[in-house]
């Protein structure tokens, strides 16, 4: 009997080891787009609450969210992460 052959092959490592790849890979991707989404909701939400902001503390807005950028990209560079 030959086990190479349907429905025998779907026991076959390489066959196994060719599918758990795929899933792997497509587990990633659902990942990436979940990722992908968050990234664009967050900048929704950034844009909302900035137009919440009254023009005099426009200002003071715009300076802590520099900071933040600046300390995410000190994160980013192996700096503080606190």
């Amino acid at each position: 009997m030959n086990y190479n052959t349907y429905p025998y092959g779907i026991f076959n490592p390489q066959y196994l080891s060719q599918f758990q790849t795929q899933q792997m890979e497509a587990q990633r991707n659902l990942e990436q787009q979940k990722n992908i989404y968050d990234m664009v909701k967050a900048i929704s939400d950034f844009c909302e609450a900035a137009r919440k902001v009254d023009a005099d503390y426009q200002q003071t807005a715009m300076n802590f969210c520099l900071a933040e950028v600046l300390r995410q990209a000190a994160i980013d560079n192996g700096g503080n992460r606190t």
